[in-house]
């Protein structure tokens, strides 16, 4: 294979992240990409999600027959915020960043950039390759609606390349959380606070008294707890009547997010009757964890991609959950796979020219046959 053509792989991700795409608002960019794959060869479909996710545009799934087993290359076209008028500034230490002051959206654009290149160059050289899809999903910020949406009939690979992980090129996730969304209402009574506060059942004291029962933070090495958000109360001068508490668990093993979610239930529960109120809980499991065996076919073809390149490769375990973990419920052996990006999520994000290109080789030696 011939070096990667870094000047047209830049020029494409300069282009992409021009555009845009905050989660919810992907028309353009699904547009731009949906062209490019009929550019080069592929047949395009985009699905009819968008009236089950709220985005402007559906998820784009496109095939390039070929000459073997099918394989799935996955990005996702949104961005989180601060990402209306992006720009991709080339430093001369080689570091592509924003301007400062949005975000770069090398989160997942570099992904997306990189599968169309290693296309571009396949297709140059007339190298044989497996039948190709792509898979570029809308709304992956907001809990992989996106990628819950779409008709994985349509699937005909059973394995699968998610390009959406920061850090060093080799890295890939082997396990990802379990992930629930919750919100308590606590309803107390309320009264007026200064003439008869004792007539009143302070709804504020009941969270921050079941609050102060739960492992906050780190539960233990598979769960974390987060309490994020608290609204209650009308004035100092009343005791309030309700309280809302929004917030999440994690947990790489699945049973433990449920028995989370339960002492969360019981903690609130007891207090709330301990002092005459009441609460309701709500919530969603947004995602489901996994576990990649060490046998799996897709991780096995990665890693030997990785140090026959001569890099190192790096299994790990992340709490942030992405598209694979609705690839693996659906019975898709799936990997995410590190991308060129770092920082993500930030206004100092960054990648590299050269680190896109080697992301780039990589791709096309999994399309390779």
């Amino acid at each position: 294979m011939s070096e990667v053509n870094k000047e047209r792989l830049f020029k494409t991700f300069e282009e992409l992240t021009r555009i845009d795409s905050l989660t919810y608002s992907e028309r353009k960019i699904a547009d731009t990409v949906r062209e490019k794959l009929k550019a080069l060869g592929f047949s395009v479909y985009e699905d009819n999600s968008a009236s089950l996710t709220g985005s402007d545009a559906g998820n784009i799934h496109a095939v390039l027959s070929g000459e073997g087993d099918p394989v799935l290359f996955m990005a996702h076209m949104d961005t989180v915020k601060p990402g209306i008028g992006k720009k991709a500034i080339l430093n001369p230490d080689g570091r592509i960043t924003s301007d400062g002051t949005t975000i770069l959206g090398a989160d997942d654009v570099a992904g997306i950039a990189e599968i169309l290149e290693a296309v571009e160059e396949i297709r140059e050289e007339g190298l044989s390759h497996r039948d190709i899809e792509v898979l570029f999903t809308v709304a992956e910020e907001a809990y992989c609606v996106g990628a819950s949406a779409f008709e994985y009939e349509r699937i005909k690979a059973d394995r699968a390349y998610i390009l959406d992980r920061a850090g060093e090129i080799g890295s890939a996730t082997v396990t990802e959380p379990t992930l629930i969304s919750f919100e308590i209402e606590v309803k107390g009574r309320a009264s007026h606070a200064g003439f008869e506060p004792e007539k009143g059942i302070n709804a504020i004291v009941i969270a921050s008294k079941a609050i102060a029962t739960l492992p906050v933070g780190r539960k233990d090495e598979d769960t974390t707890l987060a309490i994020g958000i608290i609204e209650g109360g009308i004035a100092t001068n009343v005791v309030p009547e309700s309280v809302k508490i929004q917030g999440e668990i994690r947990s790489q093993i699945h049973e433990k997010a449920i028995e989370t979610l339960d002492e969360v239930r019981e903690a609130f529960y007891a207090q709330a009757k301990a002092y005459g109120g009441q609460s309701e809980l709500k919530y969603d499991i947004h995602l489901k964890a996994y576990r990649i065996p060490d046998d799996s076919p897709a991780l096995t073809q990665y890693r030997k991609v990785i140090e026959d390149k001569g890099l190192t490769f790096a299994p790990e375990k992340s709490f942030g959950g992405s598209d694979c973990n609705i690839l693996r419920q659906k019975g898709i052996d799936g990997v995410t796979i590190a991308n060129a990006m770092w920082e993500i999520h930030s206004v100092r994000e960054y990648t590299t020219v050269d680190g896109m290109a080697t992301v780039t080789d990589i791709i096309r030696k999994l399309m390779a046959i």
